[in-house]
């Protein structure tokens, strides 16, 4: 064939594939399960081409690696912040809101007991990713140990303990259908309780079988130090039907037992741990209480809590009973909220009228926080940028943006702080980059943050509120002097 004719026909290809393009519905074809897609050469070619962001400053912060050193101070962040958009938004632009929690913060490390700061998400905090990162932060600067509640089961394995359970514990969440349904809403500050007998009726319980619930928690060398250091364990459980034994024991030591007769009320309690490398944890009667979570913790100092609900949109708080609730949170002595959510929400909206409804319920949901909490500041972390397929490429998805602006316009409205976490990691389209970095800083759903990435997103935090709080620091040292 001549090449003249050989010209002509790649053209004519061209011509058709660029025609099909050009007629091919936007949205593509969608047969059975599939869509077919068909990309549009001539528009791509008609509009300018994506600017990818840019990442550097974030690829290049120094982040702390798990197994460091503990000794007190040696990780302070920058003394000026290195990424503009990393900053923390206030009422009024005063972060003097954090003043109460700072008080707290600083007598932490000679308190008879140790304060509690809950961090709320979905599953961007999983398996204690962010939140670790967070813990290690704040203990190394105000001292502590321990990694605060933990579910007897959970969704996943942790990144900070490695948990054993016996086969018969079962899970309740909020975030899930129960059938046949509970007919409460205790779930306590988990958002989620496990039993190690069925949910039958008083009369169905058999009182000459006693059944065994049993979890073994093993320290890990992977996670951070201090959160390795606990000399406390409280345990939290309420209504069990019957009497049952509760027992801790440390490695092979011989476990402490302690009988707790029938009963609705939440009972705490509290076992003193010394050094060791495991911890087994057993209740034993003929019906199991509602176990609501384990804390491992120091005596003086701060712990984080991690406290994940997969699919969390910060709106189930309506669903949880507030009596057990407050209770759990008074006896945590929570001294600061730190609420990450709204990606869960973003598929969801079609419209900005939907963005602004999301962001007035979870600004309500805030109010509820504070008043269980006692009137705590609260700082709510919006979502991360998103990504979908847009022909060959990725964008942000649809309406993030106006949620992003929703959710800071009705956190400051009801007197919480908003750091802005889209803002934070680059703006529009900044999770490409993200994904395409080298490590890769998220993963390639384009919306969840890689283990590199979760810990840059919390160095961001930790530097935008540990620059303000050490300006408030400043402020009353001036005003002294």
């Amino acid at each position: 064939m001549r090449p003249v004719a050989v010209l002509l026909f790649i053209v004519f290809v061209l011509a058709v594939l660029a025609l099909i393009g050009r007629i091919f519905p936007s949205d593509g074809i969608r047969i059975g399960a599939v869509t077919l897609e068909f990309p549009d050469a001539l528009a791509r070619m008609a509009s300018p081409a994506d600017k990818k962001v840019d990442i550097s400053a974030i690829i290049a912060l120094k982040v702390d690696s798990a197994g460091l050193s503990d000794t007190l101070g040696i990780a302070a962040v920058d003394a000026t912040r290195t990424i503009p958009g990393a900053r923390i938004i206030y009422p009024a632009n005063d972060p003097g809101m954090l003043r109460p929690a700072l008080a707290a913060l600083n007598a932490a490390a000679t308190s008879p007991h140790a304060v509690h700061v809950l961090h709320y998400g979905d599953s961007q905090l999983e398996g204690d990713r962010i939140t670790s990162y967070l813990r290690n932060k704040f203990q190394l600067r105000w001292g502590g140990g321990g990694m605060g509640l933990l579910p007897i089961i959970d969704v996943g394995p942790s990144f900070s303990v490695d948990r054993e359970p016996t086969e018969n514990w079962e899970r309740f969440s909020v975030m899930e259908h129960h059938d046949p349904p509970l007919g409460h809403q205790r779930y306590g500050a988990l958002w989620s309780f496990c039993r190690f007998t069925p949910v039958v009726a008083d009369s169905l319980i058999n009182d000459s079988v006693l059944q065994e619930g049993r979890i073994v928690l093993r320290k890990v060398g992977r996670a951070y130090g201090r959160s390795q250091r606990y000399t406390r364990c409280r345990v939290f459980f309420a209504h069990n039907h019957r009497p049952v034994t509760l027992s801790v024991g440390a490695d092979d030591a011989v476990p402490e037992n302690r009988e707790f007769s029938a009963g609705d009320m939440l009972r705490i309690a509290e076992f003193n741990v010394n050094a060791h490398a495991s911890l087994d944890v057993t209740f034993t009667g003929s019906d199991s209480p509602e176990v609501y979570g384990i804390s491992l913790e120091s005596t003086s100092g701060v712990v984080v809590d991690n406290l994940a609900a997969r699919g969390a949109g910060g709106t189930e708080l309506r669903n949880v009973e507030k009596t057990l609730l407050k209770a759990m949170y008074t006896a945590l002595d929570v001294e600061l909220l730190i609420l990450q959510f709204g990606g869960n929400a973003v598929p969801h909206i079609e419209s900005a009228q939907d963005a602004e409804e999301y962001g007035a319920w979870l600004g309500s949901q805030i109010v509820t926080w504070r008043t269980l909490c006692g009137g705590v500041p609260v700082i709510l972390i919006g979502p991360s940028d998103m990504s979908i397929k847009d022909g060959t490429g990725w964008t942000t998805r649809p309406w993030l943006e106006e949620v992003n602006a929703a959710l800071k316009k009705h956190a400051l409205a009801n007197g919480a702080a908003y750091f802005d976490l889209f803002a934070a990691m680059g703006g529009r389209n900044s999770m490409v980059s993200w994904v395409e970095a080298d490590p890769p800083l998220a993963a390639p759903d384009y919306t969840h943050f890689s283990p590199q990435g979760a810990s840059r997103m919390a160095e961001l935090f930790c530097e935008a509120l540990f620059n303000d709080l050490d300006g408030l620091n400043e402020h009353v040292a001036s005003h002294a002097d």
